[in-house]
């Protein structure tokens, strides 16, 4: 990453990739220590693992599940998550309105292992779920309200089409092959490209 900036005013929305132990927490954690400056965050967190450690070291409110809780309720408390999310750009929506140029703080809401949380949910509570994804990803850039989403994998139950399509920072990391690839970028052919191995290695491309 030496060398590599993201002009955050620019973003809509961040996909990571990667299979199990590819190093996806600990990408998502630089990100996060990036992000942090100045910016608001609210983090999802299924795990309950990394990310929710460093929220609570740095501060920043996180939504886990809790041994009480069914699946299908932890999913309805971040849709109620999201919501709150799609409030706050309808409100700098209206301020836009009168105000072109008003300026706002960053606002990421972080989900980490989104395919673990659309998986095996009522059909009624996903749809809710891909809905709010699909309108904050769509509305928010002008409001800047973003998505940060990890996935091993980007498949179309995991995520909206829509949402996989408004990314514009895409990230894969560990093993690099067609099979990896097909969903963050479909169209790249990996002939004559060289991936050096190892930890923290991977694609990255910023639209």
């Amino acid at each position: 990453m030496e060398n590599f900036t993201i002009n955050i005013n620019k973003i809509t929305s961040i996909g990571i990739a990667g299979n199990s132990g590819s190093g996806k927490s600990y990408f998502l954690t630089y990100l996060l220590n990036m992000l942090n400056n100045k910016r608001s965050l609210v983090i999802v967190d299924p795990k309950f693992d990394q990310p929710s450690r460093w929220g609570r070291d740095n501060k920043v409110r996180v939504i886990a599940p809790s041994n009480n809780r069914s699946k299908s309720d932890f999913v309805s408390a971040v849709n109620t998550e999201l919501s709150k999310c799609l409030e706050l750009i309808h409100q700098r929506q209206q301020i836009l309105y009168t105000n072109p140029n008003a300026d706002f703080e960053h606002f990421f809401a972080v989900i980490d292992e989104v395919l673990a949380l659309s998986d095996g949910i009522s059909k009624p509570i996903k749809e809710s779920f891909f809905s709010l994804l699909s309108q904050i990803s769509l509305l928010g850039r002008a409001s800047k309200v973003h998505l940060l989403l990890i996935s091993q994998r980007f498949v179309n139950n995991a995520i909206p089409i829509s949402v996989r399509e408004q990314m514009n920072v895409l990230i894969q990391v560990g093993n690099i092959i067609t099979k990896t690839t097909q969903f963050l970028f479909p169209d790249l052919n990996l002939d004559g490209i060289v991936i050096p191995q190892g930890i923290g290695t991977g694609l990255i491309q910023v639209i």
